[in-house]
């Protein structure tokens, strides 16, 4: 006899509760506007919502190992500025999207070496380094307008289409199957579960700890200076302050999706999935003229809204187990019992016999 029913199982997988809940959403939002599946609506909102799945991602891989990254946000816009700001001087496009995937990159490196090697703590860093790349992309965009720029190919980066589908959406594709394979293939994604729970465990246990905290960061930087070479190429220009609130906004849907902010908890699944869901929200609240002041509320009502209807799922279905696990087990020993009696009496004729 199982534990658990098919249905309990799906529903216990991360992000999976989330899922219908993005359904729903859609589902709502078509009925109250049905240009809301439109094609052209559809590629549009998904392309505007990469850059903030790619952070989320990002941020999903830090939570997962036992930390946080705050500074997510605005080192996607410093990358978007750094991008800018290389095509700008004529450099060629394969510089530019380097020079922005490079700065995110440098910025994780930078994260994680002090919270891995000097044992500074996360959120005390990565607020640092928030600031910081806010603070350089004012200056950056003083020194030259981040505008203008007409390199071949990279406007084609976000606004381009492979057989009818966004060329971004193959970039965040091919990134997201990476990730999915690495945490879920590969010894790092064992052991970077591993030391969500328990760094101390995982340490005794001979995992190299520094060296997957500086991964994660490193991996979180280099997903945000992706997301900031897609903000530039869909944006076209990049303003000063850009990316600043984007990393509530990833942390937001790293939660919503089912990422446990605990540690050592959590999928590329679900952090696609809350990703997507902020994206959709967003896009059905403009297409309904809700002003987007509002979004920022939504928002935060629906990091609450997820967080407890994970829980209370989760909940609902460890009660289910838990009561088919106690009816198999008092259902046991009478089974026991039975089969004790039969062998008894069979014994009983043997003797008479």
């Amino acid at each position: 006899m199982k534990s658990s029913s098919p249905l309990a199982r799906i529903m216990a997988i991360r992000g999976m509760p989330m899922t219908l809940v993005l359904i729903l959403t859609v589902v709502i939002f078509q009925v109250l506007n049905p240009v809301f599946l439109d094609g052209k609506t559809v590629g549009n909102y998904i392309t505007n919502g990469i850059p903030i799945m790619l952070i989320t991602l990002g941020v999903a891989i830090v939570i997962i190992g036992g930390g946080i990254d705050l500074s997510v946000g605005t080192v996607a816009g410093l990358s978007a500025g750094t991008t800018m700001f290389t095509l700008v001087q004529g450099a060629p496009l394969v510089a530019g999207i380097a020079v922005g995937c490079g700065t995110g990159l440098l910025f994780g490196l930078i994260n994680g070496f002090l919270v891995a090697y000097m044992r500074i703590n996360d959120f005390i860093v990565t607020l640092a380094t928030l600031n910081i790349a806010a603070g350089l992309l004012v200056v950056l965009s003083q020194v030259q307008p981040l505008q203008g720029v007409s390199v071949p190919g990279f406007a084609e980066l976000t606004k381009g289409d492979l057989f009818g589908i966004p060329t971004s959406f193959f970039i965040a594709g091919a990134l997201f199957v990476i990730a999915q394979i690495m945490l879920a293939k590969t010894i790092i994604g064992r052991r970077l579960y591993a030391v969500g729970i328990s760094s101390q465990a995982s340490n005794v246990a001979g995992v190299s700890v520094p060296h997957l905290r500086l991964f994660t960061f490193a991996a979180s930087g280099l997903l945000a200076g992706v997301a900031g070479v897609l903000l530039a190429s869909r944006l076209g220009a990049v303003q000063a302050f850009l990316g600043i609130g984007y990393e509530f906004i990833a942390i937001a849907g790293a939660v919503i999706g089912g990422i446990s902010l605990a540690g050592g908890g959590g999928s590329v699944w679900a952090a696609f999935v809350g990703g997507l869901f902020l994206a959709t929200l967003q896009q059905g609240l403009r297409l309904n003229n809700v002003d987007p002041v509002y979004f920022s509320i939504v928002t935060a009502l629906a990091i609450v809204f997820g967080v407890v209807f994970e829980r209370q799922v989760r909940r609902v279905i460890l009660r289910a187990a838990l009561h088919r696990t106690a009816l198999f087990s008092t259902d046991q020993p009478r089974a026991t019992e039975d089969e004790s009696v039969v062998a008894s009496s069979e014994g009983s004729n043997n003797n008479d016999k």
